[in-house]
């Protein structure tokens, strides 16, 4: 059960820089992302996010109270990302209709084959998740 890394062009690269950059901007102006979220943000890190936590277990250790946490780590994340889903959320989010068009485009009708020994199998279509390897 191996997730295969995506081997992407320059122009691929590019695209999805100039993507990201967009999201980024959109989700930072719209305040999507909650501050408590570390993982994906620019200039955050789970070093930040630990620190973070701890900060906040002295303090309620110092003052004699409770603290608690839920983490959350969904498996196959990537993998089973709904293309039409994403899309839907970013229509809704208000995010430029340019961005939505070129993300799908992005995502719709990937395709992947894999070389064993120098032999090629067929194309197969993938339905869900996104690119992971840029």
């Amino acid at each position: 059960n191996f997730r295969g890394i995506s081997l992407l062009n320059t122009l691929s690269k590019i695209l999805e820089r100039v993507i990201l950059n967009g999201l980024n901007r959109h989700l930072v102006t719209s305040q999507m992302i909650p501050k408590e979220q570390f993982g994906f943000k620019y200039g955050h890190s789970t070093t930040h996010q630990l620190s973070r936590v701890s900060k906040t277990i002295r303090n309620a250790f110092a003052n004699k109270k409770s603290a608690g946490m839920v983490l959350l780590d969904i498996e196959k994340a990537y993998d089973s990302v709904w293309h039409e889903a994403i899309v839907y959320k970013l229509y809704r989010s208000s995010c430029p209709v340019y961005l939505v068009k070129i993300l799908y485009s992005f995502l719709k009708h990937r395709t992947f084959r894999v070389s064993v020994n120098g032999i090629l199998s067929n194309v197969y279509n993938i339905p869900f998740g996104v690119p992971q390897g840029s």
